[in-house]
């Protein structure tokens, strides 16, 4: 009987996967339950435990397979994603034009911040990225940013956690880090001070949909060629403003 019922668990939760791949949108637990014939407890047993392989991510009481899958599995999932990337790509490359650095429009992803689209520097010496990348909150400039307009509680999650040293500038502490981010809110745009990697600086600003915060863009180079962070910032909030209004 136990191998029965974990085969069956493992059939569910596959097909699961395969309803929020094929759906364009979040979905409810009550709409999981109906559509798969299966008891709301049980599609509440499958969601936690995917979300804990960060599967699966939750907005209010909907959810939506996480960005590290909707690659894998395409679907309406994966196009909204590759639509969303598309309409960010003049925004970047004019930051790339005005800054000469790399620039970036990444969004949160769970516990996690992923790189959605991509702009290269010109500069034969530039930061290594790739799209699909999926950064700790803590120590990137996009990354804080997005934590910074998100409720405290995923603040609390990452803390608990423990948040991992990369450089000897990383935040480490959560007061610290709860500085840093009242900051960031006063002054509208986080700076990534080599805390990821050594030699790197970026900044990033929010980039609003409504009165939501959809994602966030950063320029990113080498400490010594970036320059100014505030007047990249003011560079980067001017940009901002001319995002698509369809976020």
């Amino acid at each position: 009987m136990g191998e029965i019922a974990t085969v069956n668990s493992v059939e569910h939760a596959i097909r699961l996967v395969e309803l929020l791949a094929g759906s364009a949108n979040v979905v409810s637990v009550s709409q999981m339950a109906q559509s798969l014939d299966l008891p709301r407890a049980t599609v509440y047993r499958l969601l936690k435990t995917l979300a804990q392989r960060e599967w699966v991510i939750q907005e209010d009481k909907t959810y939506r397979l996480s960005f590290r899958l909707t690659g894998l599995f395409g679907g309406a999932g994966a196009s909204a994603q590759a639509a969303l990337a598309e309409r960010m790509m003049p925004l970047l490359h004019h930051l790339v034009n005005e800054t000469g650095e790399t620039a970036h429009f990444a969004v949160l992803d769970g516990d996690r911040v992923v790189y959605l689209a991509k702009v290269d520097s010109p500069h034969p010496i530039r930061m290594f990225s790739q799209i699909g990348w999926r950064g700790p909150l803590h120590a990137t400039g996009v990354g804080k940013v997005l934590l910074a307009s998100t409720e405290a509680s995923l603040l609390s999650r990452i803390c608990d956690h423990g948040l991992e040293r990369f450089t000897r500038n990383t935040i480490i502490e959560k007061e610290q880090l709860q500085a840093e981010l009242a900051q960031i809110r006063k002054q509208g745009y986080a700076l990534d001070d080599e805390e990821l990697i050594d030699g790197l600086t970026c900044v990033a600003v929010p980039v609003m949909s409504g009165e939501r915060v959809r994602g966030a863009i950063s320029v990113a180079g080498p400490t010594a060629r970036l320059g100014n962070p505030k007047a990249l910032a003011k560079i980067l909030q001017a940009a901002a403003k001319t995002a698509p209004t369809s976020l």
